[in-house]
C-alpha cells in the first residue's frame, strides 16, 4: 500500500526546498505526494470607509494559488512520483493538520511567506508538529546548505559513549560530530518508545547509522544539591544499561542498522541544536518531560526546530496519563 506525504506549498524558497526533500523521501519509500495550499481573502476593518472587493476577487486569489500548486505538481511528476493537490480557503495550519489525518508524513518549511510566516519559527512549522496526526519533518530555510552560526555552541564531550564511533569534535570545532548519521534524542533511562523506533526506521530507509543521544540533567541542579561523584557514576551507569538494552532490542528488529549511543550531561537544547550542525536527520519527540513541557509542543522541541540546520523529524509523543489514586 502506497504511503502519502503531504507537503505545504506557499511559493517560498523554503517550501520548494521542503518539496525537494519530500520528493527524495517519496522515491525511497515508494510514497505519493499530496500538495496542500491554503488561501485567505484579506479582511479590512475600518470605521471611516468601506472597501468593496471585486466579485471575482476570491476566485482570482484561488486561481493564483492553484497555478502555484500546479507548477509544484509538475516538479513532482517530473521526478516520477505520484502527486495530488489540495487547495482550500482558510488557515494553512488548519488545512495541513486536517490533511494529516490520512497521511503518513507531513513535510513543511521552517519559515514561509504570507500566511505561513509567524515568528523565528514559522507559525505553520510551530503548529504542525504539535497538532498533526502523523510525524512532521521541518526543513530549515537554509537547506540544503548548512551554514553554522558565527558562534557555534560549545558542547562538552559525552560522559559515556558506545565507543565504536564516539561523538567527538573535529579539529577546530567545539561540538559533537554526527556526520552521516541519523540522530535520535531519547530519554536515556527508557528502553523503548516512539522516537526510538521511528528513528531506526528512518536510518534503515536512508541506509545510515543511527546515533541515540541521551541527556541527563545533573547540570541543572544547584551547587547545594549537586550529587556526589558516586551518585553521578551510578546515574550514568543506569543510563548506559538502559541504552544498551534499547540497542539490543533495535538490533534484533533492525539488524541492518548500525546503532551507537552517547550520553551527555548538558543542556538538552544546546546538545541537540549542536548535533544538527552535522547530522543528516534529527528525530525528536513532540513533548519533553518535567521542565521540558511548557506548551503543547515541548520547549526543547521548539528551540531545536527554531535553530536546526538539518531536517528535523518530530514524532508525536503523548503525555502520559497519571496513575489513578487508589
Amino acid at each position: 500500500m502506497s504511503h502519502t506525504i503531504i507537503v505545504g506549498v506557499d511559493g517560498s524558497a523554503n517550501s520548494q526546498g521542503a518539496l525537494q526533500w519530500a520528493i527524495r523521501h517519496a522515491q525511497l519509500t515508494a510514497s505519493e505526494i499530496r500538495l496542500v495550499a491554503a488561501y485567505t481573502v484579506p479582511g479590512v476593518n475600518m470605521t471611516q470607509a468601506d472597501i468593496v472587493y471585486p466579485a471575482d476577487f476570491d476566485t482570482a486569489i484561488k486561481r493564483s494559488v492553484q497555478k502555484l500548486v500546479d507548477d509544484s505538481a509538475r516538479t513532482v511528476t517530473d521526478a516520477s512520483v505520484p502527486v495530488s493537490t489540495v487547495v482550500s480557503p482558510g488557515d494553512a495550519s488548519g488545512a495541513l493538520v486536517d490533511n494529516s489525518k490520512n497521511a503518513d508524513l507531513a513535510v513543511i518549511g521552517a519559515r514561509g511567506r504570507g500566511g505561513f510566516a509567524g515568528r523565528l519559527l514559522g507559525s505553520v512549522a510551530l503548529a504542525m508538529p504539535a497538532h498533526a496526526h502523523c510525524p512532521t519533518v521541518v526543513i530549515p530555510s537554509t537547506w540544503p546548505q548548512r551554514p553554522k552560526p558565527e558562534r557555534p555552541l560549545s558542547i562538552d564531550p559525552p560522559v559515556r559513549s558506545s565507543g565504536a564511533r564516539a561523538a567527538t569534535a573535529e579539529s577546530g570545532d567545539s561540538g559533537p560530530d554526527f556526520s552521516g548519521e541519523v540522530v535520535a534524542a531519547i530519554d536515556p533511562f527508557e528502553t523503548d518508545g516512539p522516537v526510538l523506533r521511528d528513528a531506526a526506521v528512518q536510518a534503515r530507509i536512508y541506509g545510515l547509522p543511527l546515533h541515540l543521544v541521551g541527556i541527563t540533567a545533573a547540570h541543572v541542579l544547584s551547587p547545594e544539591w549537586m550529587p556526589s561523584e558516586i551518585h553521578l557514576v551510578k546515574m550514568y551507569d543506569e543510563a548506559v544499561t538502559s541504552l544498551e538494552e534499547a540497542v539490543k532490542s533495535l538490533r534484533e528488529e533492525f539488524p541492518e542498522v548500525d546503532v551507537q549511543w552517547s550520553i551527555f550531561d548538558a543542556p538538552a537544547t544546546e546538545v541537540l541544536i549542536s548535533a544538527t550542525y552535522s547530522a543528516e536527520l534529527m528525530v525528536i519527540g513532540s513533548r519533553g518531560r518535567g521542565g521540558f513541557v511548557s506548551t503543547i509542543l515541548g520547549s526543547t522541541s521548539q528551540a531545536v526546530l527554531s535553530h536546526s540546520v538539518c531536517p528535523t523529524r518530530v514524532v508525536r509523543v503523548l503525555r502520559r496519563k497519571p496513575a489513578k489514586k487508589r
